[in-house]
């Protein structure tokens, strides 16, 4: 240690606590060249948009009058319900946050957030509790649907959606809609958390307990740009710039369909791991000194792996933009998505694909807060209106049991989920961790996938979990490279070439339409369909392997049976919401 460094080691250690985190955290931002997040001087009724949120707002006026980029968010209440508290909870949570008051117009061709002080909540009540109550869950998912299929004008109407339907015998479903420029999952956590305190403290006749909030949402937008259209914004553009170069432009999921398809209609697959398997997965990832996080990404990167036959995969997970204190408890859309390349050795086990997810993750650390769109205009892909930009697949987890805790005197209040019927990813994988209980699903676009596809797909998830708990030095396999391999052996022997690589092209390798005919059938006796007219002079060896493992892997294994599955997959809705509730209930009986 330095002489300066040891002066400062003394100076630390003799200060207060609050004293030493305040200079440490001045440091912290010296090094990061960050300035003070501070409220904005001047008028406060314009704001510039957040650059993430601007970045929905494009895709929202691309596609407009759609659901596409909608977020919902469901709370049941089962037992006393005030509506009076809270109408008075919903406002106060409203006041308090000037993004919920406010709309993004255009200022020229500019979008800006500005500030609608009297603008409310379009807050709805609805009696939906004729009917029997073996009807009841009809009814509900019913009004569900409603609530999530009405799109919203983003200039005009309430940015924050909450109908309440009375379904009859003390039980009340609420559906929360926002556009997800304005929110994300960790911001409703915030406002629920408010928004039952407040409920809670209108009915006791006392003030809420809620955080102070030292700076707004616009404010942080403006401190946001004026840090990265600073030099500091080119250097994270460039470790991105060069982190993403020479990506391979490959496949990594089994498309049933064309991907060029503009139909961004989802729907959601659940699956639950069985307690013992969770369990000895998490302890697993603690061995590792992994998050279970990182853990759940390199499962799934593992699957990616076995469908593409990859080593270098590109995985993208969400990140909040919420490191400066001041902006911890504010809602609004503090996420951004960063991309992962997951770099594997041959024959990896599932210790090479923790460890090398955990290379992923320290590698872009410094950068995790860049703004999607910054990476996008730094890395420069050809753009699609089919497909979101450089990802076509993420992974999500979130753990429930450090963001919900729903108390209120009087009825059993928990999350439930209001599925919006869209997937603006190709396919997304989400997991939640609560207690013991640990549960997933997947999100994926229907134009694209076939629902057997993803049933496969999940069972053999839930199947590498397993294999990563118990069995973590053990290779994992490829049907997809093994089928390349089988296509390059029939390949060659019809050609009778000792080798190929995967841009030889057939003509230039000798090939005939004699011997287009020979490896259509040599093929075939392998399980490939394969025909004589897939073949031209200028097809190459890749182009072959790719169009034929787009017709379906006679190596992947099909069916797989529950008994061989730790867990229950294809769950629904209702049973997920049972085992949530039970679960909360006894998480906070625990408290």
């Amino acid at each position: 240690m330095s002489a300066a460094e040891s002066a400062l080691a003394a100076r630390l250690a003799g200060l207060a606590p609050e004293k030493r985190a305040a200079l440490l955290a001045r440091l912290s931002q010296q090094r990061s060249g960050k300035q003070p997040l501070r409220p904005r001087p001047g008028p406060r009724d314009t704001f510039p948009v957040g650059m993430d949120q601007e970045r929905l707002w494009v895709l929202d006026q691309l596609y407009p009058g759609t659901t596409t980029y909608t977020l919902g968010f469901g709370l049941r209440f089962l037992g006393e319900f005030d509506r009076h508290a809270f109408s008075e909870a919903v406002a106060v949570v409203v006041g308090r946050h000037e993004l919920l008051r406010s709309a993004i117009e255009t200022d020229g061709a500019q979008p800006v957030l500005r500030l609608h002080p009297e603008r409310g909540a379009d807050l709805t009540f609805t009696d939906r509790s004729d009917g029997p109550d073996s009807e009841r869950e009809r009814r509900r998912a019913e009004f569900i649907r409603q609530q999530v299929r009405r799109p919203f004008d983003l200039a005009r109407d309430p940015v924050l959606r909450i109908g309440v339907a009375d379904l009859g015998g003390g039980d009340h479903q609420i559906v929360q809609t926002m556009p997800h420029s304005f929110t994300d999952q960790w911001s409703y956590v915030r406002l629920n958390s408010e928004l039952l305190e407040t409920y809670c403290a209108v009915r006791e006749g006392r003030e809420p307990q809620l955080p102070a909030l030292p700076v707004q949402f616009g404010d942080y937008a403006q401190w946001q740009r004026d840090y990265f259209e600073s030099g500091h914004g080119e250097r994270h553009r460039a470790f991105w710039r060069t982190y993403l170069s020479d990506l391979p432009d490959r496949p990594l999921l089994p498309y049933d369909h064309s991907p060029e398809s503009e139909d961004r209609t989802g729907r959601q697959y659940n699956f639950v791991l069985d307690q013992r398997t969770a369990a000895a997965f998490i302890a697993r990832a603690k061995e590792a000194r992994s998050t279970v996080a990182n853990a759940m990404a390199a499962v799934y990167a593992a699957l990616l792996y076995e469908e593409s036959g990859a080593g270098d995969i590109l995985l993208g997970v969400p990140s909040v933009t919420r490191s400066e204190p001041a902006v911890q408890d504010l809602v609004g859309f503090l996420l951004t998505n960063v991309p992962l390349r997951i770099r594997l050795p041959e024959e990896p086990t599932p210790h090479d694909f923790m460890a090398a997810t955990q290379a992923a993750g320290a590698a872009v650390a410094e950068h995790h807060e860049t703004p999607f769109g910054e990476i996008v205009r730094a890395v420069a892909p050809e753009r699609s209106v089919h497909s979101y930009p450089l990802l076509r697949t993420m992974l999500v987890h979130l753990d429930l049991a450090e963001t919900v805790s729903y108390t209120v005197p009087g009825a059993t209040v928990y999350a439930n989920a209001v599925p919006e019927g869209i997937s603006s990813m190709d396919a997304t994988v989400a997991w939640w961790h609560l207690g013991d209980l640990v549960y997933g699903r997947f999100e994926y676009r229907t134009a694209l996938f076939e629902p057997e596809t993803i049933d496969r797909l999940a069972r053999r998830l839930l199947q590498l979990v397993e294999v990563f708990a118990t069995s973590p030095d053990t290779p994992l396999g490829s049907p997809a490279r093994r089928a390349a391999e089988q296509v390059r052996a029939a390949w060659c022997e019809a050609l009778a070439v000792p080798s190929a690589d995967p841009g030889d092209a057939f003509a230039a390798s000798g090939g005939t339409p004699l011997l287009a005919v020979r490896l259509a059938r040599l093929l075939t006796a392998r399980g490939f369909p394969a025909g004589a007219r897939d073949l031209t002079e200028h097809t190459t060896l890749a182009g072959l392997t790719d169009l034929l493992l787009a017709r379906g892997n006679p190596l992947t294994p099909t069916g797989i049976p529950d008994s061989e599955v730790p867990g229950r997959a294809g769950v629904s809705e209702g049973y997920l919401e049972q085992l949530f509730a039970s679960t909360q209930g006894a998480e906070q009986e625990n408290r």
